[in-house]
C-alpha cells in the first residue's frame, strides 16, 4: 500500500500530468514529466508499477489532448483566426499546366522539351455578401526566342466582383466572355488553346467592366456535378462587357473601347438527355490595337476588328460535344482587316465503369484571309485523360497541324504527355 508520503507525491504527479497535458503544452514538458517519474522511481519514492501506471496515464491523457488541440487548431486555421484581421477570409488557388512534348515539323529539326505552359496563383476574398475580389498571377515561359529570361510573371486577372440582384459585375483586369464560356464547357485547355485565343483573334482577359447573369435561376445539383455553375442558367444566360481591346499583355494604343458579349439559351432543361444542350452567340465590335501595316491601309489608322461566333454544345454526365463557327474581320492585334473564318468540332467521352478515363478529340479550321488562296490551316487532336482526383488530371495527346501551303506555315506532328493541377 502507498504510504501518506507516497500518496502526496503521486497526487502531485497526477496534477502535473493533467497540467502539462493541456492543449498549450509542449512536447518537452512531457519529456520533463517522464524524467521526474523515472527519478522518483530510482529514488524508490514510488514503485516501478506505480511509475508505469503514471506514465501510461500521462501518455493517454497527452494523446487525447493533442487530438483536441489539433482539431481546434484546424478549425481556427480554417477561420483564419491566426491571421491579422486584414488577411482573414482570403482563399488560395492554383492552376498548373505542364507537359513533355515532342514536336516534329516538316523539313525542320524536332523539338523535345519539358514545358510549363501555365501556372496561375489566385487569391480571392469575399469581403461581404455583395463585394469580393480576385487577383491572379500568371507564371509563363516567353515565346520570344530572343528572350533568355526564362519564366516570367504577369497579372492575368485583378478585379473587384460586385453581386447585385442575382448578377455578377466585374471591374478591372477581367475575363473575356468567349474564353470563359469555352473553358466552362471544354475541360482540356491544358492540351491547347481555345479557338479565338489560338489564332490571336481575341485575348482571354482585358481591362474593362462586365456583367453576368442567368435566366430562371440555376440547374439542379445533379447537373452541376459535371457542369460549371457560371454558365448553368436554367433557361440560359448572358455575359456582356466593355473592354480596352488591347488584351492583358499589351498597353492600349488607342481610345477605342470594344463591346463584347455572349448570350446562350438552354431550350430543353426538363429533358434528361438534352438538358445540357446550349445554343450560344458571341460577338465583339472594335478596332485593332495596332496601326495598319504599309500597303494595307492608312498607317495612322487602326484596322476594324469584328468577331462573330455561333456555338452549340451538349454536356452530359458521360460526354460533351461542342461545335463552333467563327466569322469576322481583323483581330485585336492585326495590322490589316482581312475577312476571316473558322470552325471547330470537339468531343470527349467517359468510359462506362471507368468514368475517370476520358477519350477526347478536337478538330479546327482557320482561314486568316478568305479572299486569298492556300492560306488556311487545319488542326487535328486526339488524346486520353484520367481524373486521378477532381484536382489532378494527367493526359496524353497527339496533335497534327497542316497548312494549305508552305507560305502559310509549317506542318507538324506533336506528341504530348502532361497534367493539369487545379484547385
Amino acid at each position: 500500500m502507498i504510504n501518506l508520503k507516497k500518496k502526496s507525491v503521486v497526487g502531485l504527479l497526477v496534477c502535473l500530468v493533467f497540467l502539462w497535458s493541456t492543449p498549450v503544452m509542449l512536447w518537452a514538458a512531457e519529456a520533463d514529466t517522464a524524467r521526474l517519474i523515472d527519478l522518483l522511481k530510482s529514488k524508490k519514492v514510488i514503485t516501478p508499477d506505480e511509475a508505469d501506471s503514471l506514465l501510461k496515464e500521462m501518455d493517454a491523457r497527452a494523446k487525447e489532448e493533442r487530438a483536441v488541440a489539433q482539431e481546434e487548431t484546424k478549425t481556427a486555421a480554417e477561420k483564419g483566426d491566426f491571421l491579422p484581421p486584414a488577411l482573414r477570409g482570403f482563399k488560395f488557388g492554383t492552376t498548373i499546366y505542364a507537359e513533355w512534348n515532342n514536336k516534329k515539323p516538316d523539313n525542320a529539326a524536332s523539338v523535345n522539351q519539358f514545358a510549363l505552359n501555365r501556372a496561375y496563383i489566385t487569391l480571392t476574398r469575399d469581403i461581404n455578401d455583395w463585394l469580393g475580389m480576385n487577383i491572379t498571377s500568371d507564371l509563363f515561359t516567353s515565346v520570344d526566342p530572343a528572350d533568355k529570361d526564362g519564366l516570367q510573371l504577369r497579372l492575368k486577372y485583378a478585379f473587384v466582383n460586385l453581386s447585385f440582384y442575382g448578377t455578377a459585375t466585374q471591374l478591372g483586369m477581367i475575363p473575356t466572355p468567349s474564353d470563359a464560356y469555352d473553358a466552362a464547357i471544354w475541360p482540356f485547355r491544358v492540351q491547347g488553346q481555345n479557338l479565338l485565343d489560338a489564332h490571336a483573334v481575341q485575348s482571354t482577359s482585358d481591362l474593362g467592366i462586365s456583367n453576368q447573369g442567368v435566366f430562371g435561376g440555376y440547374m439542379d445539383k445533379d447537373y452541376l456535378k459535371f457542369a460549371t455553375k457560371q454558365f448553368a442558367g436554367k433557361w440560359g444566360g448572358y455575359f456582356v462587357g466593355l473592354y480596352n481591346g488591347a488584351g492583358f499583355v499589351n498597353t492600349e494604343a488607342n481610345n477605342n473601347k470594344a463591346p463584347s458579349g455572349l448570350i446562350y439559351i438552354r431550350p430543353l432543361p426538363m429533358v434528361p438527355i438534352l438538358k445540357g444542350l446550349q445554343l450560344a452567340y458571341f460577338g465583339t465590335y472594335g478596332l485593332s490595337n495596332n496601326n495598319f501595316a504599309p500597303g494595307q491601309g492608312v498607317v495612322t489608322d487602326y484596322p476594324k476588328w469584328r468577331v462573330n461566333v455561333g456555338q452549340v454544345s451538349l454536356q452530359h454526365e458521360y460526354f460533351t460535344v461542342m461545335g463552333q463557327y467563327y466569322w469576322g474581320k481583323g483581330t485585336y492585334v492585326s495590322t490589316e482587316e482581312h475577312n476571316r473564318k473558322g470552325y471547330l468540332a470537339a468531343a470527349f467521352l467517359r468510359i462506362p465503369g471507368l468514368e475517370e478515363l476520358r477519350i477526347f478529340g478536337k478538330y479546327h479550321y482557320y482561314d486568316p484571309d478568305t479572299d486569298a488562296a492556300n492560306d488556311a490551316n487545319k488542326t487535328y487532336i486526339a488524346g486520353l485523360s484520367y481524373d486521378v482526383t477532381t484536382e489532378f488530371m494527367p493526359f496524353a495527346a497527339f496533335e497534327r497541324e497542316k497548312f494549305d501551303s508552305a507560305a502559310a506555315g509549317t506542318n507538324y506532328d506533336k506528341y504530348q504527355i502532361g497534367f493539369q493541377l487545379k484547385f
